[in-house]
């Protein structure tokens, strides 16, 4: 059975990417919506496996709909794609801290679209090396003190050893395959390791928000 695959786009333009999408058995598009308010009330009925969204729609920023998404107040959570106009790492960070799983950059080939959809519907995510070297740094000085008591496999404040390592064979520019070469692993395991480390960013910003909250009542 195909993926189900959301399209939440500012303008018109979607009929291109449907047209794609729907071109790959992989996949089949649900429908095309211009505003997270249409994407909300379709998803208490028929959420997606995979949401493809702009950063910014009809309605304004998708980022608030993204953080509903993770903080489990849609189930089930659709995998996220968000589409860029360029490569901007720092509007990537952003979006994939903010929710995204994995991207798409409008100037790549057309093909690249599938394979970044076909990824994140298998529970992997990318990363660059500037993003890598910055993931690094925030949890080599957490914004909240760590635990001692809990270990670090359980801990979503602190990376394990294999997330660590990860992101310092990202950091400097090894490819996802060569990673996987070294760390005797499919590329799969490594792909869903990126998306895990993803996962603590966010937890960890979250938790952060939220004592800053609490200090300020």
């Amino acid at each position: 059975m195909p993926s189900v695959v959301l399209l939440q786009r500012d303008h018109e333009a979607s009929p291109r990417l449907r047209s794609l999408i729907d071109a790959t058995p992989r996949f089949h598009v649900v429908g095309e919506l211009h505003t997270t308010a249409q994407a909300r009330r379709l998803m208490q009925h028929n959420p997606p496996d995979v949401l493809v969204t702009d950063l910014r729609v009809q309605d304004g920023s998708v980022y608030p709909f993204l953080q509903e998404l993770r903080q489990g107040a849609r189930v089930p959570s659709p995998h996220v794609l968000v589409t860029l106009l360029s490569r901007d790492d720092v509007v990537l960070l952003e979006a994939l801290r903010g929710g995204a799983d994995g991207y798409w950059i409008h100037a790549c080939e057309p093909n690249a679209l599938i394979g970044a959809l076909e990824q994140v519907a298998r529970g992997e995510s990318p990363m660059t090396p500037t993003i890598a070297r910055q993931v690094l740094a925030h949890f080599q000085h957490p914004a909240l003190p760590v635990c001692d008591t809990m270990t670090e496999a359980f801990n979503s404040l602190v990376l394990t050893r294999s997330e660590e390592q990860v992101l310092h064979w990202v950091a400097q520019g090894y490819l996802v395959d060569e990673i996987a070469q070294q760390w005797r692993a499919s590329v799969h395991s490594v792909g869903r390791e990126i998306r895990r480390v993803y996962q603590k960013l966010r937890f960890d910003l979250q938790a952060t928000a939220l004592s800053l909250q609490q200090q300020a009542a």
